[in-house]
């Protein structure tokens, strides 16, 4: 019998879902696959997860070459935060938002 994986739960920020809405189909399919391996446990290497510096306290995942998905982990939660473009992630290292 194979083994059933677990999730960790999601919460989306309304920064995200602002964000996300806006995004055209094909983004949206690239983010949904790095949100699906984040809330398994499964991340890709290509999804290159990495803190925001300074701070670190978020931490980013490629989506694709220019976005990025801002997010944390904790207590068995992702808090999804933003979709940012490369250029602009930088923001999410100088100040906690949420």
């Amino acid at each position: 019998m194979a083994r059933k994986q677990g999730f960790l739960a999601a919460d989306f920020s309304k920064q995200f879902d602002e964000t996300y809405a806006a995004l055209q189909h094909q983004q949206q399919s690239s983010a949904d696959k790095v949100i699906l391996a984040l809330l398994k446990g499964q991340p890709t290497p290509g999804m290159r997860i990495k803190p925001i510096e300074p701070d670190t306290y978020y931490h980013e995942a490629r989506i694709n070459d220019g976005d990025r998905l801002v997010h944390r982990i904790e207590g068995g939660t992702v808090y999804l935060v933003d979709i940012v473009s490369h250029d602009l992630i930088a923001k999410y290292g100088r100040q906690r938002q949420r």
